[in-house]
């Protein structure tokens, strides 16, 4: 089994959107073995009542449905480390073979903002005035503005949403940021309410895993080797907003084919 060119599913970080996989392929063809996922909008979140573990039970069966007895690779973005790591222990006890798992970049879920959130949003502001990317830096400062708002109503938010689904699914329409920062703070909210459920008593993952990790969630270590037993740690360069840059990109590729050769060859040598 070649891990490296087995099916590889994305799950992607709190926004929704798939990263740049250009990463995670040794070659151009390897696009076509990647299935990107998408979390529901909010709407599913505030009408269907939606959980954290129906969610995963959700995604678990879209897997199933979409690569039919295949094993795969998983590869959580952020949050989506969390929900790859929830995903795979489902798979595995459905009897599904997950050949690895990557992490990249999975720190703590809070509803509540971090401590050094300030500092986090002057660096991201001022990163992008240096690479002189003005449209992007004003995108910014919308999702900022939304987020604040959606801040405000604090627990009140999920029922705010149900009651008003129609005028604000027509702001959604207008501004799409405004659409995208709601679907990141339900999903944020209902991860932040699981994640203590999730480690009250950890079920190792059998499958192998590596954590590629920028300093910023190096705090983590310690959960994801509770998890993961299997688990190989590397430093990636960049922080949680460049990681996926041009100027890291190639480093980030270089961690993950290293690990998907590593899970091949540890096959390999059992058969």
């Amino acid at each position: 089994m070649n891990a490296a060119r087995l099916p590889l599913i994305v799950l992607p970080g709190a926004s929704g959107h798939a990263p740049d996989c250009a990463p995670f392929c040794a070659e151009a063809s390897d696009r076509e073995r990647i299935v990107a996922l998408r979390y529901p909008t909010w709407q599913t979140y505030v009408d269907a009542g939606l959980t954290a573990e129906a969610l995963v039970e959700d995604l678990a069966a879209e897997i199933m449905d979409r690569v039919p007895q295949m094993p795969v690779v998983l590869l959580g973005v952020s949050i989506g480390g969390h929900f790859a790591y929830a995903v795979a222990l489902r798979l595995e006890s459905l009897g599904r073979t997950v050949a690895g798992l990557c992490i990249i970049d999975s720190g703590a879920i809070t509803a509540a903002r971090s401590v050094h959130w300030k500092a986090r949003l002057v660096s991201h502001a001022a990163d992008l005035l240096r690479r002189g990317r003005p449209g992007a830096l004003a995108l910014h400062a919308r999702q900022l503005a939304w987020r604040g708002l959606f801040r405000l109503a604090g627990d009140g938010l999920p029922v705010l949403a149900r009651d008003y689904s129609a005028p604000l699914h027509r702001i959604g329409k207008i501004d799409p940021a405004f659409e995208e920062e709601l679907n990141m703070r339900l999903l944020i909210r209902i991860a932040a309410t699981w994640m203590p459920n999730l480690d009250d008593r950890v079920t190792h993952l059998r499958a192998p895993a590596v954590l590629l990790r920028t300093r910023v969630t190096v705090s983590n270590d310690d959960l994801w080797r509770r998890r993961c037993l299997d688990l190989r740690i590397i430093d990636i360069p960049g922080n949680h907003e460049t990681l996926f840059e041009a100027e890291n990109a190639t480093a980030l590729r270089a961690a993950f084919l290293a690990a998907a050769e590593e899970w091949s060859d540890a096959d390999q040598a059992l058969h």
